[in-house]
């Protein structure tokens, strides 16, 4: 008797465990739509205890919906995502609820019936991403799509994220910095193109509420992935159309600047 019960204590303690892991993938995904290299680092550190709910388009037989399967185990046809120039995205919940936007919007069934998942471990869901499928692009995988969990991250992170290297979501990272004393500025670059100077010159002949600029090039390695410029444009009022100037300003320099080929814009307003 001491045995069996101390068989089923292990057994329960191993369910916790599992559960455990499978939470904090799901803490991690949430997270990880910050943006940050740190938070992409907590994806890599819980991907392999966690699972992920891929919806079917056909039924796969003989498999319980809560049975964790093995990708290799499998031969199954899911449903994917296009965006708008054709490309598909693996897609994957962290819970099978959390379908309920995108199945009401494009009507998804499992063999024309009630839509099932297959539970799969999550390293396995993420390598679904970089499958190469006939007449298909794969451009990478989204997760929880259609809701306020939503990340969708591109093959070339996927990648990244499942060889164990931490990069920036540079498409999530909104914060920048708020002073000059927060720029991570990369000392000994090259100087700006005379070209992108003379562009910003004609910026600032042009927008009124623009009175002057400055060009570094900055390093953040939580939210950079490389070396870029970092244009910080001062402003004369507090209240001038900030969207307006970026575009105006980014119409003009975007073909000039130099590889990765784009700027950070920062607004600050003008020194007394």
């Amino acid at each position: 008797m001491a045995d069996s019960d101390s068989n089923h204590h292990h057994d329960h303690d191993h369910e916790e465990e599992d559960e455990e892991g499978v939470q904090a993938l799901r803490d991690a995904l949430d997270a990880a739509r910050g943006g940050l290299r740190s938070l992409v680092q907590r994806v890599i550190d819980t991907l392999d205890d966690g699972v992920l709910y891929v919806p079917l388009a056909e039924d796969i037989p003989d498999i319980p919906e809560d049975q964790e399967e093995t990708f290799d185990e499998l031969s199954f046809r899911p449903h994917m995502l296009l965006d708008n120039d054709e490309n598909a995205y693996a897609v994957a919940f962290t819970e099978p609820a959390l379908v309920e936007n995108v199945q009401e919007a494009l009507s998804w069934t499992t063999d024309d019936d009630e839509l099932k998942f297959v539970r799969l471990p999550a390293r396995s869901v993420f390598e679904l991403a970089l499958t190469e499928l006939e007449d298909v692009n794969v451009g990478g995988i989204a997760i929880d799509p259609s809701t306020d969990r939503e990340l969708v991250l591109s093959r070339e992170e996927v990648q990244h994220i499942l060889a164990g290297q931490a990069i920036p979501l540079v498409g999530y990272i909104e914060e920048l910095p708020e002073s000059d004393e927060d720029l991570p500025i990369v000392e000994g670059a090259e100087p700006p193109d005379p070209k992108l100077i003379a562009a910003l010159d004609k910026a600032k002949s042009k927008i009124q509420d623009l009175v002057g600029y400055r060009v570094d090039t900055t390093f953040h390695p939580e939210r950079d992935r490389e070396p870029h410029l970092t244009i910080t444009l001062y402003l004369a009022r507090p209240d001038a159309p900030r969207g307006a100037i970026a575009e105006e300003v980014m119409g003009l320099v975007d073909p000039l600047l130099p590889p990765p080929g784009y700027a950070d814009l920062v607004f600050k307003d003008a020194p007394n």
